[in-house]
């Protein structure tokens, strides 16, 4: 890489000139035409982003792999393309957990997820409910983003409902009150949150109008506005969580779910050079440039996207290998048209879903048919030894061992 950072540059200059040489290379990238100014004042500058040569031909690379993403996901039958998103939810809720240092499992969320979607006792098991939800809407295309600070607000409190927040609550009318600072490992403060509260709603609506921008690549756009909102810190606690999932967010309006999806994980993976991205953006020797912030998240882009299509390929071609399989299945035990296609679903959730079990309702809906129906086919599967019953009530199934292993 041949553009190098505004600190790199100063520490490679030995002369006795070097702050002032700093600031007139600042000042140059700074009114370049083809750097993207924000007019968001920090002590450090204004936040821009320049255009080098490689960050373009990076943000073009992650737009030509979508293509290559959106084909992968168009080639599987819906069933698949569901439990594929549903994998991805629960994936990207555990990592972006993980990153703050909270505990889950994908059993948890899983679960979770299902109380949400079955519209149980919404006061039973609230941990994780919303949150799984939200990223699961991501695949909604009339899904909405937020417009003020109060949708924003909003959507914090769904990231962290059921969450443990003794001490942490928000104690403005929409944001914290008081003043947060990020600690390092040595106890050094890393960052001061903006205060007071009116600063910080102030932010946020210049936050949301950023990420709203139409003259800027809504790549670059969606990842200086994941910058803001950390670097705003308008809570105590789920700053985090809550920026990484708006993140995904805006960046679901230029890329697909699949891709929007799966951010997190990438991250959670390369979470050093991550943070360090924060800790060059706020060197006051970078006077406000982000291009090497924007640069290591799309790179984190471009290695989910690459992720997502190998995985797809190889899981495209075992469900055509099964679908060979089931074809002699059919043949050799006389299934029926319906018995066959129910086996078929068994057979796309045991290669694309976190847990690949299904109920008896799902089971009726994916025939069109009544649960009394349905119930006709899963036992004759049972029968054939093809399926078996995992959990009485309520009913669901999975396939048998001996098909697991033909596959």
């Amino acid at each position: 890489m041949s553009y190098r950072s505004l600190e790199k540059i100063f520490y490679a200059d030995a002369s006795s000139d070097r702050f002032a040489h700093n600031a007139r290379l600042a000042r140059e990238r700074l009114e370049a035409d083809s750097t993207f100014r924000t007019s968001l004042l920090t002590p450090n500058g204004e936040l821009f982003l320049v255009t080098p040569r490689e960050l373009s031909v990076l943000n073009e690379r992650v737009m030509r792999n979508e293509r290559a993403v959106s084909a992968a996901m168009g080639a599987l039958p819906p069933v698949a393309s569901a439990a594929l998103v549903r994998s991805l939810v629960i994936d990207e809720v555990v990592s972006t957990n993980e990153l703050e240092g909270v505990h889950s499992t994908r059993r948890q969320v899983s679960d979770a997820l299902d109380l949400e979607l079955s519209m149980d006792d919404p006061s039973r098991d609230r941990r994780f409910r919303e949150f799984a939800r939200l990223y699961l809407d991501l695949s909604d295309h009339d899904r909405g983003y937020p417009s003020s600070p109060e949708d924003v607000r909003r959507v914090y409190d769904l990231v962290m409902r059921g969450e443990d927040m003794h001490g942490v609550v928000p104690d403005g009318r929409l944001f914290r009150a008081g003043g947060v600072e990020i600690i390092g490992a040595n106890q050094k403060v890393l960052h001061v949150g903006i205060e007071p509260e009116e600063k910080i709603i102030e932010a946020i609506a210049r936050m949301i109008e950023l990420a709203d921008r139409k003259d800027m690549p809504q790549t670059f756009s969606a990842i200086i506005a994941h910058y803001y909102f950390e670097y705003i810190h308008p809570f105590y606690d789920g700053n985090g969580r809550t920026g990484r999932y708006l993140l995904a967010l805006y960046l679901s309006r230029p890329l697909s779910t699949l891709t929007s999806l799966s951010l997190s994980r990438v991250i959670a993976e390369n979470r050093a050079a991550y943070y360090k991205s924060f800790k060059q953006a706020e060197s006051p020797l970078n006077h406000g440039e982000l291009t090497f912030f924007v640069w290591n998240l799309l790179e984190n882009i471009l290695v989910a996207q690459e992720q997502i299509v190998d995985d797809l390929t190889q899981k495209r071609t075992a469900l055509e290998e099964a679908s060979k399989l089931l074809s002699q299945v059919v043949s050799e035990r006389g299934l029926s048209e319906q018995e066959a296609n129910v086996l078929f679903m068994l057979i796309q959730l045991q290669l694309f879903a976190t847990f690949p079990g299904t109920s008896l309702a799902e089971v009726a809906s994916h025939s069109n048919v009544s649960q009394q129906q349905a119930r006709k086919y899963t036992k004759r599967l049972e029968e054939l030894g093809l399926m078996v019953t995992t959990r009485r009530r309520p009913l669901r199934f999975e396939l048998s061992e001996k098909v697991k292993s033909l596959l």
